[in-house]
């Protein structure tokens, strides 16, 4: 590789972001693991490593530290290996002939085939009964094209234009159905026995190693999981959740979507985004249907240019069902208003009010620094919501002092409707308790 193509990594924290710019695409990469909400170990393992352009997650089979220690041995051999032949994946970045596509695939396979050895010669110290495996999900950047290897039910899935592809196939008793057509991908996600794999490091005598090589393109994403994760998510949603601006934020929601929704195993993600070095990122853009003019109670009095104007100069924020889009006691991002969709709000478990399209919140943020009083949660539908942090609205007034004006009055009338019809509450509960 010449010093002009050579890869300069600067890396802020130990999950991420990672940052590694070549002569041809830049990507960033996050990740992040967690317990989940019923095991009592974290069996998954992960790697992330930009120099090397090496990205794993394992899911450790065999209950507690045995699974543990086979995801963890699963990770350090392939990542090994590689390592000790960078100059075979580096020569196949700068040349990618035919001669050195079959390099690389062989490279691949003898790094996870050793993995698996590995693992077997250390189970064979366990107790009659006792086994130890990992699935294992490689992806591999080698310039502009990724080389995937993969064996078990963890998955690699790629988002293009807004669609997402699964670019992995389960080595799984249920997905073996839905090939076949016994089951369809609706019932799969019901059917007992998910959990039930076909093949795994470690486990089976034998592994058939799916080996796949992809062209990377500038505006890619890429999500590595296990199956803690991907069983609580359907397409759709992956493309929503990538669709978030702050990479930081990608990790943390995924796996409270997953807690959110039962977490009963644990649960590991790698997120990657792929640019070309000269990128930026395209100034926010908003959608808007003409029934959510009609529907903001915050426009009223706005003619259409300064509505349009006015909901330009915030972000938008897509979440899936069961999704946390802010805690009570955590601090306000900004001024809230709810675009479609629907949201429950409550305080200490308890259920005070459903959000729905023209609702807004946290308009005490746009005073200074404050906290929420209450949780909100999205409903199963999903929702957008539009984010007005302080600072924008400030340069909104300094602006467009006319369009600042009225929706600050817009505040103060909807603020002293609900003023009025909380007194009003307040008081018929007083008289019922009194009478």
């Amino acid at each position: 590789m010449s010093e002009d193509e050579r890869i300069i990594v600067e890396s802020d924290g130990e999950t991420g972001p990672f940052v590694a710019v070549g002569s041809e695409l830049r990507f960033r990469a996050w990740g992040g693991t967690d317990l989940g909400r019923k095991r009592k170990q974290n069996e998954d393992c992960s790697l992330i490593d930009p120099v090397n352009g090496l990205f794993i997650v394992a899911d450790g089979m065999g209950g507690g530290e045995r699974g543990g220690e086979a995801s963890r041995m699963a990770v350090e051999s392939i990542r090994s290996t590689l390592f000790n032949d960078m100059n075979t994946l580096r020569q196949f970045a700068e040349d990618s002939t035919r001669e050195h596509y079959k390099k690389v695939q062989q490279l691949v396979h003898r790094a996870v085939l050793g993995a698996h050895s590995n693992i077997r010669n250390q189970a064979r110290s366990l107790a009659k009964g006792k086994y130890m495996g990992t699935t294992v999900t490689c992806l591999i950047i080698c310039g502009r094209i990724g080389v995937v290897a993969h064996v078990g039910d963890s998955r690699l899935y790629r988002i293009r234009d807004n669609q997402v592809r699964q670019l992995t196939r389960d080595h799984s008793l249920i997905a073996e159905r839905v090939r076949r057509g016994e089951l369809t991908p609706e019932q799969a996600r019901v059917a007992p026995g998910k959990n039930v794999l076909l093949q795994a490091l470690g486990v089976s005598p034998k592994i058939e190693l799916d080996i796949g090589f992809l062209t990377l393109q500038p505006g890619d994403q890429f999500l590595i999981c296990s199956d803690g994760l991907h069983n609580y998510l359907v397409d759709d949603e992956v493309v929503t959740v990538f669709q978030e601006k702050d990479g930081d934020r990608l990790i943390p929601r995924l796996i409270s979507c997953a807690n959110q929704r039962g977490g009963k195993d644990n649960i590991t993600a790698i997120a990657l985004r792929v640019s070309s070095p000269w990128d930026s990122v395209a100034a926010t853009q908003l959608d808007v249907a003409p029934d959510i003019f009609s529907s903001l109670r915050l426009l009223q009095g706005l003619d259409f240019m300064d509505s349009a104007a006015f909901l330009q100069s915030g972000q938008v924020k897509s979440f899936i069902g069961a999704e946390t889009i802010i805690e009570e006691e955590q601090p306000l991002e900004g001024l809230y208003i709810v675009l479609d969709g629907r949201a429950q709000v409550t305080r200490q478990q308890v259920w005070l009010a459903t959000y729905t399209q023209g609702c807004f919140f946290g308009e005490a943020a746009l005073l200074g620094p404050a906290v929420s009083t209450v949780t909100m949660r999205c409903e199963r539908e999903g929702m957008r919501i539009l984010i007005f942090k302080p600072e924008e609205f400030r340069n909104l007034l300094e602006q467009s002092p006319e369009i600042g004006y009225k929706i600050l009055w817009n505040i103060f009338q909807e603020l002293a409707i609900s003023q009025r019809d909380l007194i009003i509450r307040l008081t018929d509960s007083i008289r019922r308790r009194s009478s």
